[in-house]
Parts: C-alpha cells; structure tokens; sequence
C-alpha cells in the first residue's frame, strides 16, 4: 500500500484563506480601485449633462378633484422653482448600504439625502430629462457618458484589481503564492 502525506498543507491553505479576506476588503477595494474610475466617470457625466435654458423652470403639482378627471387648467401650485444647472450640481459618486455591501459605488445625480432631498436642489429630475415625458424629448446624457468612458475606465478598473491583487499576493503570499499576470 502507498500512502501520500501532504507537507505544508495547512500554511497553503491559510496562506490561500489570507489572500481571499484581503481581496474581499471592500472598503480598501473602492478606495483604491473604484474611486478614480468613478471620478472620470462623474467628470464626463457633468459635461454631458444639458444644461436649461431659461434660468428657472417650475414644476407644479396640481391637486386634482377626483380620481378620474383631469386636474383643473390655471389650478396649478408650483412645486419648485428649478435654477439652471441644477443637474450638472447634483451629479456626483456616492454610496448606499447595498452598495457599501457590494464593495461598489454609484454615480449620478443626487437627490435622497442631505440637502439634496430639497426639491430645489437635488437631480430628482434627471429621470424626465433621460428619458422625457409626453411633452420633454429625451435627452440620454448618463449612457452617452458611459460610452464615452467606457474603454478608459474599464482599463483603468482592470489595471488598479491587477494592482490590488499583486499587493495582496505579495503581502499574504508567504513566498508561498507568486501572482503572474
């Protein structure tokens, strides 16, 4: 009978263990990954953005008096009075708690917390003006944004986890574990 003993075996697999926690750091991932492609990202999504006009648009909310019928013409309460370059202020990175979870971040306009929860400040808009409404044309500024960056950020996103997972490698590994790539 031939009997095989592994030498080593628990050092490689704590070695192995070390390497995945430290990848799975989602904080140190968006920090040092995420965070310069979002950047870029944000830059072109501002530049992109269409700026009004006039220098302030209303938004009414007219209260209707049934259910079925239409709101009544010259009933209408103003909302909010828009400023131009609302939008492009807005914009901006920033996380939620599924997003934190992820290990990600989003990038767009701002309108859920802060002072961006006022209607007169936050992007609470930018869906009208993405994809219009009955009387509003569609104006795509976010997709236009992610073509325009796409090439860039994905590079910049594959370089900075090459990176990322070097460091690891290198610091866990125990010149056990060499990265190659």
């Amino acid at each position: 009978m031939i009997s095989l003993v592994f030498e080593g075996n628990k050092l490689a697999q704590s070695v192995f263990m070390n390497i995945v926690s430290d990848t799975n750091d989602r904080k140190k991932l968006i920090k040092e990954v995420i965070l310069p492609a979002a950047k870029i990202l944000k830059k072109v999504m501002i530049e992109k953005a269409p700026q009004l006009k006039t220098p302030v648009f209303n938004v009414y909310r007219t209260p209707k008096l049934s259910g079925k019928m239409k709101a009544p013409k010259g009933m209408g309460v103003i909302y909010a009075a828009i400023a131009s370059g609302t939008l492009k202020r807005s914009i901006s990175y920033f996380g939620t708690r599924a997003t934190r979870k992820a290990g990600a971040l989003n990038v767009g306009p701002r309108y859920k917390i802060g002072v961006w929860k006022k209607p007169t400040k936050g992007g609470w808009f930018m869906h009208f003006v993405q994809f219009g409404t009955d009387t509003v044309t569609p104006q795509p500024f976010v997709y236009q944004a992610f073509l325009a960056t796409k090439s860039g950020v994905g590079n910049l996103l594959s370089n900075g986890m090459n990176r990322r997972l070097r460091q690891v490698v290198k610091k866990d590994g125990k010149g056990i574990v060499e990265y190659i790539g």
